[in-house]
């Protein structure tokens, strides 16, 4: 099978075999569609470490064609989706109910072979199926929607005045769930902007492209006692002003990922459409120049279209 590897070098593209079910809860899926986003381009080159050569990717859909004895959850031909984070499941913190919040998990794509390939193999606990109503390419688009949709867990209400640091579709991702959750007084503010917004203003303020300048600008533009919610999965140090911070009594809150049945819900929703945040669609084979171009490009987003007859069939409505 054709595969984006990643390995000393730069990613290249090559023939892997295609892999099997091996374990008693493994699925094995065909992929339809696979999204590129910032840490596979990190993991390209070299910022993230894959430890030896990896397979990237880790948002995507497919088909299962094949499972372990074991496996419960999903059947031959369902149509599904996978949450790529895989909890360790032994950890106190795994033992305790808390596998979101596992500091030994692993990834897809960085410590096991990813989705820019066209089969793949997972354990079954991380495979979800696609509402009957959801496309392949909008189920490709659930992972980063997990990841917008747990702004949520950081305690805001939709009385409240909010603003989104960084013009680029994640903030427009935000921007639409929290509107379809009631949250009506919300902007999104370009951080290259010449204007600034007014000091004390905001309730609370997400940033997406996080930077030590963008952290000052939200920092004054909170209220006293407002909240600093962190998406960015800046893998170097930004800093930021412990003055500022202290003097507002400011709350600075992380999120993850939210609740993956809840993501999936959401997607379904006919209130809801993300269809027009989606850009081009290429083949594995083109993958140097998507990128490149991916390194200064935030806007739609991009996939690879994996198995044309998989991708050629995905004719369930676009909303």
């Amino acid at each position: 099978m054709q595969a984006i590897i990643r390995t000393t070098e730069y990613a290249h593209i090559d023939q892997k075999t295609i892999p099997t079910v091996s374990n008693a809860d493994d699925v094995l899926i065909r992929i339809a569609y696979a999204g590129l986003c910032r840490t596979d381009v990190y993991a390209a080159n070299g910022l993230i470490d894959t430890k030896g050569e990896r397979v990237l990717g880790h948002e995507f859909s497919g088909v299962v064609i094949g499972t372990g004895s074991d496996v419960k959850n999903v059947s031959l031909t369902d149509r599904v989706t996978v949450m790529p984070i895989m909890a360790c499941g032994i950890c106190e913190l795994c033992q305790n109910g808390n596998k979101d919040l596992c500091q030994d998990s692993l990834m897809l794509g960085i410590d096991r072979d990813g989705a820019f390939a066209e089969y793949i193999v997972v354990p079954a606990n991380i495979v979800y199926k696609l509402p009957d109503n959801v496309s392949f390419k909008q189920g490709a688009y659930s992972e980063p929607l997990a990841a917008s949709l747990s702004v949520l867990k950081a305690g805001i209400k939709p009385e409240q005045k909010g603003v989104i640091f960084g013009e680029n579709r994640f903030s427009h991702l935000i921007s639409r769930i929290l509107k379809v959750n009631g949250f009506e007084d919300v902007v999104i503010q370009d951080v290259e902007s010449s204007t600034r917004l007014k000091d004390n203003t905001y309730d609370f303020v997400i940033e997406t492209l996080a930077s030590s300048e963008v952290m000052e600008q939200a920092f004054a533009a909170a209220k006293p006692k407002g909240t600093i919610i962190l998406k960015s999965r800046r893998h170097d140090l930004v800093g930021i002003n412990f003055n500022q911070a202290v003097r507002k009594e400011l709350s600075i809150k992380a999120v993850n990922y939210a609740d993956f049945d809840e993501t999936l819900a959401l997607l379904a929703r006919d209130d809801f459409s993300i269809d027009d945040l989606f850009g081009e669609s290429f083949a594995l084979g083109e993958f140097k120049g998507v990128f490149k171009d991916a390194e200064t490009n935030e806007g739609l987003k991009i996939f690879f279209a994996v198995n044309d007859d998989l991708v050629e069939s995905d004719n369930v409505r676009l909303r």
